[in-house]
């Protein structure tokens, strides 16, 4: 009798911590625990200027990381969903790439011809600089991506035509504020 007793104890309390574990699963995977609260003095430098970036807030007039943490902590409160989504959209953003452009058919092969999305084009000049630095381009190139603009170069000098006979369509940003930058077209 005391046995049978024991394995219907048993029996109740396997039941009770397998419900638990489950629920537990449910609750992780719904972000229950993205909402505690992360502090940011914790954090790494790096991970701090990410939630800023993130947070469309700059941080180019900070040097030191606790000026970095204050300005995260003046924003708002950081939650742990919070950092999380923006380390998983930083890694994305590292890899994302921008196609530089061989000529004028490979331009119109990829733009002009699918038309399947928006277009970020810096044109560069006959031996001449771009207008846009290297750095600069980058960091454009990862903030567009973002909302699914694709990104490329072409260089006049690589095209043995030149675009002398050709108008190209571009969309141009007049300002990006975020990152200090203002594009001049012609």
């Amino acid at each position: 009798m005391w046995l049978k007793l024991f394995f219907l104890l048993l029996y109740f309390l396997v039941l009770f911590v397998l419900a638990r574990f489950f629920e537990a699963i449910v609750w992780y995977e719904t972000g229950i625990f993205a909402t505690q609260l992360v502090d940011p003095v914790a954090l790494s430098f790096k991970k701090l200027k990410t939630i800023l970036e993130c947070r469309g807030l700059g941080y180019s007039g900070l040097p030191e990381k606790k000026d970095v943490r204050e300005l995260v902590e003046k924003s708002g409160d950081l939650m742990e969903g919070e950092l999380y989504s923006a380390l998983k959209e930083e890694e994305a953003s590292e890899s994302v790439s921008s196609t530089n452009f061989s000529g004028e058919m490979h331009f119109y092969e990829l733009v002009e011809d699918t038309k399947d999305g928006i277009w970020l084009v810096q044109v560069i000049a006959n031996d001449r600089s771009p207008l846009v630095g290297k750095i600069h381009w980058e960091k454009m190139v990862k903030k567009v991506s973002r909302f699914g603009i694709r990104t490329g170069t072409f260089n006049c000098s690589s095209d043995p035509r030149n675009l002398k006979k050709t108008t190209v369509n571009l969309l141009v940003l007049s300002q990006l504020p975020s990152i200090g930058l203002s594009l001049v077209t012609w």
